[in-house]
């Protein structure tokens, strides 16, 4: 008798108890939520995402405001955001995902891919690679020339046509660091040479459909393209609209000569599908059981530049596309990338210790950055920090 209210007394507590620990966590969610929203609410994000994953599952999300300000259609996890510049990076994860099945190689003179020869003209001798393509230390000048439609690749890099004029000419390939949207661009050329189909669609089938993503370089092959997000100015004056970017003509096809600017700046994709890369990149290069990288690939995006490593001798931040960050959270390194277009700003980051990965998306915000980084993706990068790095240590 006695033994069974006891019992009955046990058990009592122990429901007392969850009930208690389930309305801290609800306390816990609603007081993040409540410093996110004033996050974006403070750069007056049009709209925004923040989501948080910790060994290997999304822990924390949550989205902000409006797909598009005439529609007040909201943010949502099916929301589609433009990366910006971690369109490099994901890019790059392709490109890596190539070297490991053999297709490139990172030190291979890219004019093999191309089939014309890439030269400096002051230093015939050493071949522009795709290693320094993606650590921005190819030499290139970065002007305007490459932005025109009207201009051809072949034409600006071919040592026999105008490469003299893309190039520096007292910089020789690998000795200086200058980030480098050309540079960046050629290697979509180089994907579209290699593979004979246009990069976009390539991407899609080589490494987006495997872990279920749909993302994609043109706005037309998405496949719900009504979550598309406009992209706002950092004044919240209207940059692009969902209806003019799936207006955008975009050729199904190899064209290296004309594509070679796809791959700087126009991914689209959602916020938990961009964590997903973010997750293969923060372990041993896989997600969801499903293998992205050789465990010797995420090494060698997180290996850092010395004549003895690489032959790269100039002091580059970006190894194939990845740039090392010593700031974002005390004491501890992070892997990943910024982009940032107007009031667009995109941030993909991973701690490997802690197994933490973080990613900041926004349609349309004022834009202020705190020592390179923005200021509102540090304030939620402080955020994480806090509840999944700290705080687990502390239990």
């Amino acid at each position: 008798m006695f033994g069974k209210i006891r019992m009955a007394l046990v058990l009592a507590l122990i429901g007392m108890l969850m009930l208690c620990m389930s309305a801290a966590a609800q306390d816990s969610q609603t007081d993040m939520d409540a410093q996110v929203d004033g996050i974006f609410r403070g750069v007056k994000a049009v709209g925004g995402a923040f989501v948080v994953a910790q060994h290997g599952d999304v822990v924390y999300e949550r989205y902000y405001g409006v797909q598009q300000k005439t529609t007040q259609v909201p943010v949502t996890d099916q929301s589609y955001f433009r990366c910006a510049s971690v369109t490099k990076l994901v890019t790059g994860i392709g490109l890596m995902k190539m070297m490991d099945e053999g297709m490139l190689a990172p030190d291979e003179d890219i004019s093999a891919y191309l089939g014309y020869t890439v030269r400096n003209p002051q230093y015939k001798n050493t071949p522009v690679t795709l290693r320094m393509l993606m650590s921005h230390t190819a030499g290139l000048v970065e002007n305007a020339s490459f932005s025109k439609k009207s201009s051809i690749l072949s034409d600006m890099i071919d040592v026999k046509k105008k490469a003299g004029a893309n190039f520096k000419e007292d910089v020789k390939p690998g000795t200086e660091y200058a980030y480098s949207n050309f540079g960046a661009g050629i290697t979509g050329a180089i994907v579209e040479s290699v593979t004979g189909k246009d990069v976009s669609s390539f991407m899609r089938e080589f490494l987006f459909e495997p872990l279920g993503i749909d993302a994609a370089y043109s706005a037309a092959q998405l496949a719900q393209p009504e979550y598309l997000c406009a992209t706002y100015h950092k004044d919240g004056s209207l940059y692009a609209a969902p209806s003019y970017l799936l207006k955008q003509e975009y050729q199904q096809e190899a064209t290296p000569d004309t594509h070679y600017r796809v791959t700087i700046g126009s991914l689209l994709i959602r916020p938990r599908d961009l964590a997903k890369l973010g997750i293969a990149l923060c372990g041993d290069g896989t997600v969801d059981g499903v293998r992205v990288l050789s465990e010797e690939a995420i090494a060698a995006m997180r290996q850092e530049h010395s004549l003895q490593t690489d032959g790269i001798t100039a002091e580059s931040p970006y190894t194939f596309f990845t740039i090392r960050q010593d700031t974002l959270f005390e004491g501890r390194r992070v892997y990943g990338h910024q982009g940032t277009d107007e009031g667009v700003v995109c941030n993909l980051y991973v701690e490997p210790e802690s197994e933490l990965v973080i990613v900041v998306m926004s349609n349309g915000c004022k834009t202020v950055r705190d020592d390179g980084i923005m200021r509102m993706t540090r304030r939620l990068a402080a955020l994480a920090e806090e509840a999944y790095i700290k705080g687990n240590v502390e239990q």
